[in-house]
This record gives C-alpha cells, structure tokens and sequence, in this order.
C-alpha cells in the first residue's frame, strides 16, 4: 500500500505544475502560477473555452479550491489575470511539464 502512495505522489499535477518558471515580474503578483494554471486545466476539462470562461469558473469554484489547497487568496483570478498571465509563461517549460 505504502508503493502506492509513493506512486500517486510521483504523478502529483500540482508540483508539476510549479515546477514551471514565472516568469512575471514579482512586483504584484498575487495569484501563483501554478494555480492559474491548475484553475486553467480543470476548467478546460470542464469545457472552458474563454478566458471568461475560466473566470466564471475560478470564483465558481474559488473557496472549495482555496480551502482544499490551503491557499489564502482573497479573491479568484480575473479573465484579465489569465490573460497575462499567459501572454507570459513560458511554452516551452510547460510543454516539457505535460510532456513528463
């Protein structure tokens, strides 16, 4: 049972998901990268298809995730914050993070 564990620890979304740099400036930035992107993910597959689309979806979902997580955001992330926030990131970092 123990291997187990160990397995579904290897396979965590989540530390992948940090593991792909931010490459915003630090100044103001209140939303990590990997939540937009966990946010992104899971709304994708639930049939997002715009950034208000995921909007809707992040403060639809906001404190059962913030709580879940253990996170303290006061607010979910904006249509205006994902797109940013995806003006920005870094492809090719996040094709390697699917890619694992």
């Amino acid at each position: 049972m123990l291997e187990t564990a160990s397995a579904a620890t290897d396979l965590d979304l989540i530390s992948y998901l940090k593991a792909i740099p931010d490459t915003r400036m630090r100044r103001g930035v209140r939303i990590p990268a990997w939540y937009l992107l966990l946010v992104a993910v899971l709304g994708i597959l639930s049939r997002c298809h715009s950034l208000r689309d995921l909007e809707r979806f992040a403060i639809r979902h906001h404190s059962v995730l913030t709580e879940a997580l253990g996170l303290e955001l006061r607010r979910p992330p904006s249509d205006s914050a994902f797109r940013y926030f995806f003006r920005l990131v870094d492809v090719a970092a996040l094709c390697a993070a699917i890619r694992d």
